[in-house]
């Protein structure tokens, strides 16, 4: 059969009164746009209209735009099932299976309690930089999907539009596509959001473990927006979805969403990837449910940066002499100690690293040699053999060589010339950090600028927008007022009008009702005249059969008491033969009939004609 359209739900929800058959709502109001019209939030599968009625109870009234044939039993179920449980995530509700009235027929609906929240959406755009309360809204949802996947019950729907967070808990709604145990061996009606859903599901689909593929796919969303808010603006989030869509799941290969997540420097980010990665090669029966056991873990240390690598390699080569090695990736066990920083940093803590073999030993040949050409030069001197000033000139001679020479060695020397590179290095560090310094400096002082002039659009927008929002509302209620003054007036004209309607009707009615007398009177009379013509025509016809019925009877065939064959001679002689001829005046006309033959006579004539009496016809013949 037809199902109602949303427009039928619309005008059937204008009268209450005539539209519901539950007396609570009968007695309630839609709550109405500005424009007077009931407001509904229309869905796949139901409108659902907020009542207002007695005591300012709010009811959500959910009417149905597809005729399913176990609406009724899916329902008893799940309401069943949800009072036995008592779950802090789900609303109330009862099933009607007569519930509004449209076209001359009775639809079922669904009541249940209104819940002012905050949509999903909304909360988390809100809070996209309160990454703890996104954390704190992932630990709850991971809460939910086990409570009630302990309660045996699956939503079958879990998307955006059916998580409502009211005074900062989650609540669901919309439970079309419920699972609860009563309802094991039959096919779901839907197959939920596809944004949120794997891409193998199907109808039959339709147990406990039908949330579970939603139920990451929602949490992974949530850590990852806590870690990384950009990702928000990066993947449209909030346009139908909260970071994936169907073709994401669809082709993870080409996911920019999942691609996102594995170039994180995030470990939690690149764990969730790698782990919807092996959920989409699972079919959905296969996929687990959540056991909140992924944890929110500290961010992984970076590598060091590329400079730092290089300079660790060269400081190392130049103090063992060895080649620098090629590149390698860093990681944090495998990454070098930068030890060789505290030699130049701490008041030389650390001992040098030892000479080269041979060195020490040239250098004690070349400090004794020194030493004895120094003795023999003052030995000469004592003995007279040369002038002062020669062993003089000598030593210094050979004090300034062998200082020379030691300056020489020590130059040489690989831990000092390690240290002279060190030093250079990190001269260059130093000015490449006051150049980092000064770029971050400017950077800063570009975003501060770029904050600056967003600030101001978003302060401009944001006017902007308050005039808008300021002159759609004026033009609300303008369009408002101006629609209440036209109902007023057509409701005074049609007021007017059902007046003199009321009127003219009512005259009508009496006119007919004095031409109805009228009719009537004429219709009396007629039949009073047809009544007494059928009277006298049915009494002629009587007398004509009384008559016709005494000319027939004969007196001489008649046994007369009294009456012999003379006096009916001399009776026949004088006229008189048969029953109707009998009268006083004539029998007296007859000789030899005395007053007592003719007393007999006369009787007998009665006798007969009473006879003929109750012969004679008593209604008229059809052709009459």
């Amino acid at each position: 059969m037809a199902w109602p359209t949303p427009q039928e739900y619309n005008e059937a929800i204008q009268n209450p009164r005539t539209a519901f058959v539950d007396a609570e709502l009968r007695a309630g109001q839609p709550v109405l746009t500005p424009l007077g019209l009931p407001r509904p939030i229309t869905g796949n599968f139901a409108s659902v209209y907020q009542m207002v009625c007695a005591n300012q109870r709010v009811w959500a009234v959910r009417c149905f735009l597809r005729d399913f044939a176990d609406h009724q039993e899916r329902y008893a179920a799940i309401s069943g099932h949800l009072a036995q449980t008592q779950l802090p995530y789900m609303v109330d509700f009862t099933f009607l299976a007569d519930g509004i009235r449209i076209g001359g027929r009775t639809y079922p609906i669904l009541k249940m309690a209104w819940l002012e929240g905050e949509s999903f959406l909304s909360y988390v755009e809100r809070n996209l930089h309160a990454p703890a309360r996104l954390l704190d809204l992932a630990q709850q949802w991971v809460e939910m999907a086990q409570t009630i996947g302990q309660a045996g019950i699956a939503h079958g729907d879990l998307q955006h539009g059916n998580i409502l967070v009211v005074n900062g808990r989650l609540r669901l709604i919309d439970y079309d596509g419920m699972y609860v145990p009563a309802l094991d061996g039959r096919r779901s009606h839907e197959v939920g959001h596809r944004n949120y859903q794997h891409p193998a599901r199907t109808e039959d689909a339709f147990g406990p473990e039908t949330d579970h593929f939603s139920t990451w796919i929602i949490y992974s969303s949530l850590v990852a927006l806590s870690a990384d808010p950009a990702l928000w603006q990066v993947l449209n989030g909030g346009d139908e979805c909260l970071l994936f869509r169907h073709e994401d799941f669809l082709r993870p290969g080409r996911s920019a969403a999942l691609r996102a997540l594995e170039q994180s420097p995030d470990a939690r980010l690149t764990r969730l990837a790698d782990v919807l990665r092996t959920l989409l090669a699972l079919a959905p029966e296969q996929i687990p449910a959540i056991d909140g056991q992924l944890t929110v873990r500290p961010t992984r240390p970076r590598p060091p940066a590329a400079w730092v690598q290089d300079h660790l390699r060269s400081a190392a080569a130049a103090v063992t002499g060895a080649p620098a090695a090629a590149p390698v990736a860093a990681t944090p066990s495998a990454t070098p100690s930068p030890q060789w920083i505290e030699d130049f940093i701490g008041g030389g803590q650390r001992t040098g690293l030892p000479a080269p073999a041979g060195s020490v030993a040239r250098e004690r040949v070349v400090a004794g040699l020194s030493t004895i050409f120094a003795i023999a030069a003052w030995i000469l001197l004592d003995i007279g053999a040369v002038g002062l000033a020669a062993p003089a000139l000598l030593t210094a001679a050979l004090v300034a060589g062998n200082l020379g020479y030691l300056a020489d060695r020590y130059r040489r020397k690989p831990d000092v010339r390690a240290r002279r590179a060190v030093r250079a290095r990190l001269a260059d560090v130093e000015r490449g950090l006051k150049a980092a310094d000064r770029t971050l400096t400017r950077a800063e002082q570009e975003r501060a600028y770029i904050q600056h002039i967003y600030d101001e659009q978003v302060a401009r927008l944001d006017r902007v927008l308050a005039r808008v929002r300021k002159d759609e509302q004026a033009a609300y209620d303008r369009l408002g007022n101006q629609r209440q003054a036209r109902l007023d007036d057509v409701q005074v004209r049609a007021q007017r009008d059902r007046q003199a309607e009321t009127e003219i009707i009512a005259r009508i009615q009496a006119d007919f009702r004095r031409r109805i007398a009228q009719v009537d009177q004429q219709l009396a009379t007629l039949h009073q005249a047809e009544a007494d013509e059928r009277k006298h025509l049915l009494q002629q016809r009587r007398t004509q059969f009384v008559a016709d019925f005494l000319k027939r009877h004969k007196i001489d065939k008649a046994l007369i008491a009294g009456v012999g064959p003379g006096v009916k001679e001399r009776l026949k002689a004088r006229g008189i033969e048969r029953v109707l001829d009998i009268t006083p005046e004539r029998l007296a006309k007859v000789p030899g009939v005395g007053d007592a033959r003719a007393e007999v006579l006369l009787n007998w004539r009665k006798q007969v004609e009473a006879l003929a009496w109750q012969g004679a016809p008593t209604r008229l013949d059809r052709k009459d």
